[in-house]
């Protein structure tokens, strides 16, 4: 009967020394920068920071506009490069926005550590509802919008809700330049002030300037609303001159 030799077995058991190889590691070069017990993660500080500095831009701009969100959730999108980053020791730096556009949708911003010197771009989806003006039918072109034209729904804000108006105040009296439809939020370049002055109309011309101070009659050759430039013919000179709309059949020349 042959009898064959079993091989004893060599080689290092890696389980074993691994707290050994830790130990000879130098101080944040592991692999996995894990903090100890009851600290935040790098990963857990973005997160933190990046949510909580979207949340005071949306509050600020809501604020701006007199808005009362009804809801809102920010979603910070995971990176990877986080989990083998030490914890910061100091707070995060979150560059602002570009601009003061609605921060809304999809965004990114850099994050970073100057303690540490590391940086990342960090993805967040932002959310946010609020109730607006919207007209209870369709309003045509021309129409003078009135209080009882308007009701209010709830409409998640997007990077197009930047034109919309959230304020009823701010559309009763005004005139309709662009159909709107019913139930849809109304824009901006969708309204305009009405005419205070129209073609062909007899306007009062008030003039001053220093202890100067005059009155008189002219026709309108222009029609014009708050802050607009109409050209006015004088009654009694027949001069055409520049004047500025100030209320319904009065404008004002300006020395």
């Amino acid at each position: 009967m042959t009898y064959k030799e079993t091989p004893e077995k060599t080689g290092i058991h890696f389980s074993a020394w691994l707290p050994l190889l830790c130990l000879l590691l130098p101080p944040g070069k592991a692999a996995w920068a894990t903090p100890p017990s009851g600290e935040a993660t790098a990963a857990q500080q973005v997160t933190r920071a990046l949510t909580t500095t979207l949340n005071r831009e949306l509050t600020q701009w809501s604020e701006r506009r007199g808005l009362t969100l009804q809801q809102r959730q920010v979603r910070v999108d995971p990176v990877s490069g986080l989990k083998k980053q030490q914890a910061c020791p100091t707070p995060l730096v979150v560059d602002p926005p570009s601009d003061q556009a609605l921060p809304v949708g999809r965004l990114q911003r850099q994050v970073s550590c100057p303690a540490l010197g590391w940086r990342y771009y960090v993805r967040a989806r932002v959310f946010a509802v609020a109730e607006i003006p919207v007209p209870r039918i369709r309003l045509g072109r021309g129409h003078t919008i009135s209080a009882s034209d308007l009701t209010h729904n709830r409409r998640e804000l997007g990077v197009s809700s930047q034109d919309w108006v959230f304020d009823a105040s701010e559309l009763v009296g005004q005139t309709v330049r662009r159909a709107v439809r019913a139930d849809q939020p109304i824009r901006h370049s969708q309204i305009t002030s009405p005419n205070w002055v129209s073609v062909g109309e007899e306007v009062i011309i008030q003039a001053s300037g220093g202890s100067f101070s005059a009155v008189m009659k002219g026709v309108a050759l222009d029609a014009g609303a708050e802050g607009d430039t109409v050209r006015v013919r004088n009654l009694s000179s027949g001069a055409v001159i520049t004047a500025y709309p100030v209320a319904p059949g009065k404008v004002q020349t300006r020395f």
